[in-house]
């Protein structure tokens, strides 16, 4: 069975970059469509939601950094970008907002090693794994 859509959970850390080759060869692999969603601070003053990037219709004051920064980084992946999302409010319920609008069911997200108590019990992307509607890729990040 292989996945249609691929979904990357992003921010602009250290571990970006190989985060986006990772997940762009997942959907490669799959021959899948490849999105990414991630959260811009610039853009906090907006109302909670999902939004789609679309530069066509993005005015020039509406040039936020963060915004500019993840398109240069998705042109490292080498594979089409088929939506740029960005977030606002609660991570869980935004992303599976998300993962249910645009048809995802491959969802990728990096993570950091730490116990499997500390993972379990104070984990912040419990509740979003938990209650995902569709399958789950974790890469572990050094």
């Amino acid at each position: 069975m292989g996945y249609k859509h691929v979904l990357l959970a992003l921010n602009l850390d250290e571990n970006a970059e190989n985060l986006v080759l990772k997940a762009a060869e997942q959907a490669r692999i799959n021959h899948a469509l490849f999105s990414v969603i991630h959260i811009d601070p610039d853009l906090g003053h907006l109302d909670e939601g999902v939004r789609e990037f679309d530069e066509a219709n993005l005015d020039e004051k509406e040039h936020y950094e963060s915004v500019q920064a993840m398109k240069r980084l998705l042109r490292g992946a080498n594979y089409p970008v088929y939506k740029h999302l960005f977030y606002t409010g609660y991570i869980e319920d935004q992303m599976i907002n998300a993962v249910e609008k645009y048809d995802v069911d491959l969802l990728v997200l990096g993570h950091h090693q730490s116990g499997i108590i500390r993972q379990l019990m104070m984990s912040l992307t419990e509740p979003l794994v938990r209650q995902m509607p569709c399958d789950i890729h974790l890469f572990r990040l050094d």
